[in-house]
């Protein structure tokens, strides 16, 4: 009897589909004023994506000011009282290099994949890279190690690493072609050696929805870090999620629904995968002014942040907040913090700001309960 009862729910269920997520208002509960040197650092790091340790720290990248490279990554605590600098500055073959992406130990030594820069542009713009190198830093900032990786970077633009098992590291970046982006993973041995050079999408996937993006990660993929894995993806649901193992091993591959979603700032936690969802009309032209010929952008009072079950690849929870000028720095279930501009100061300063569900009924996290 039981079976059969089982059976029906079962049914029932396939037919009925998967609930609806649930979307839940942020509401700003406080805010912590950026002073000094670190809003000069932060505002300079113009809202590049950002982490979160297990300590409450925030790490974000900073800009050599006046330029596009990235210089340095900058912990700092949710109150803002301190801040530590892990800068390439004065480093061989860095010293006007860049930052391609950094990645924060549960030690909290920090990792960071550095380029040498053999060009700018007149405007400071990186055009000409060279030597590429692994920086480890530890947790006080002090005597870094450096380790140039012996990167083959024919038809291959890095943009994401992670650091893997044995002293092993993994680089992944991507080529494009034919509106096409191909992402290839590199594996180096502790040496710096190419270890393994592998296609994850040896066909190519359709590189973004329009001409226009919301943001460099709709095509730049990202390697994180989280559960003991690896998970490649790059900012659109069009491409599939890649799962690594953490020797660099691919295990399975996670197809998060619906398709055709572009977004950037991922973070993990647990099952969790929260994204900062791109407006299609702040990247599409828009709609013409029949008056004036020109296109205006339609863009809807808030910003989106859905939740996607690593389990299911649906999703789960949509947060929103009524604000666009803020950067996700952090997630827990139930509370998001943000960087950005405070505009209710005269003159106007840049803030960290901590975010909860506007309502009480909403504290409770749909998928997990916390």
């Amino acid at each position: 009897m039981m079976r059969i009862l089982w059976m029906a729910a079962l049914v029932l269920a396939l037919l009925v589909g998967p609930a609806a997520p649930v979307s839940i208002e942020l509401a700003i509960t406080s805010k912590v004023a950026l002073k000094g040197d670190l809003e000069d650092l932060l505002t300079f790091g113009l809202l590049k994506e950002m982490t979160c340790d297990a300590h409450g720290n925030i790490f974000s990248p900073s800009n050599r000011k006046y330029g596009d490279a990235i210089s340095s990554i900058v912990r700092f605590p949710h109150d803002a009282s301190t801040y530590e600098k892990f800068s390439i500055d004065g480093l061989p073959s860095l010293d006007d290099g860049t930052i391609t992406d950094f990645e924060v130990e549960p030690d909290d030594d920090v990792y960071v994949l550095a380029r040498e820069v053999l060009k700018y542009s007149e405007v400071e713009v990186p055009l000409e890279f060279g030597k590429n190198f692994i920086v480890h830093y530890a947790r006080d900032g002090a005597a870094p190690s450096q380790l140039r990786l012996k990167i083959d970077t024919k038809d291959f633009t890095p943009a994401g690493f992670a650091v893997l098992k044995n002293n092993q590291y993994l680089v992944v970046g991507y080529r494009q072609a034919k509106g096409k982006t191909f992402i290839i993973a590199e594996l180096f041995q502790a040496n710096g050696a190419l270890g393994a050079r592998v296609e994850l999408n040896p066909n190519g996937t359709k590189t973004s929805n329009s001409e226009r993006v919301g943001s460099a990660r709709v095509y730049q993929p990202i390697a994180i870090t989280a559960n003991g894995l690896v998970y490649v993806m790059r900012g659109t649901t069009t491409e599939p999620v890649y799962v690594l193992s953490e020797t660099g091993q691919l295990l399975r591959t996670i197809q998060l629904e619906p398709t055709g979603l572009e977004f950037d700032s991922p973070k993990i936690l647990g099952d969790d995968l929260i994204v900062s969802a791109h407006d299609p009309s702040l990247t599409e032209p828009g709609v013409r002014d029949p008056k004036t010929g020109m296109y205006i952008l339609r863009g809807p009072p808030r910003r989106n942040f859905p939740v996607f079950s690593l389990g299911t690849g649906q999703i789960v929870v949509k947060y929103y907040l009524r604000e666009y000028a803020f950067g996700l720095a952090c997630y827990a279930p139930g509370s998001l913090t943000f960087i950005g501009q405070d505009l209710s100061t005269n003159p106007s300063g840049w803030a960290i700001f901590e975010a909860a569900p506007a309502s009480p009924a909403n504290a409770r996290h749909p998928a997990t309960g916390n």
